[in-house]
């Protein structure tokens, strides 16, 4: 089970900070996955807090977006990723 609240205080101030100023549908680039994997406990445990959009393959062409509820959890509800 995923613990939002508890990730979302585990990242840097300066992480958060760029989660929020870049919006509920933003594309999570390496450096955000990387802190909200660390965040959730090392390296992969961060998978539960985003999901994949769109094509799976090739994996270097994959789009990491915030599940719907980390995401209403930063910007408030009926502003999550779908």
């Amino acid at each position: 089970m995923v613990d939002v609240t508890g990730m979302l205080h585990a990242l840097r101030p300066e992480e958060l900070e760029t989660l929020r100023s870049r919006g509920p549908a933003q594309i999570l680039d390496e450096a955000l996955l990387e802190a909200i994997d660390t965040a959730a406990g090392g390296p992969g445990e961060g998978r539960g807090y985003y999901v994949v959009h769109g094509h799976l393959w090739p994996v270097e062409n994959r789009e990491y977006h915030l599940r719907s509820d980390v995401a209403e959890e930063l910007f408030g509800p009926e502003t999550g990723s779908p």
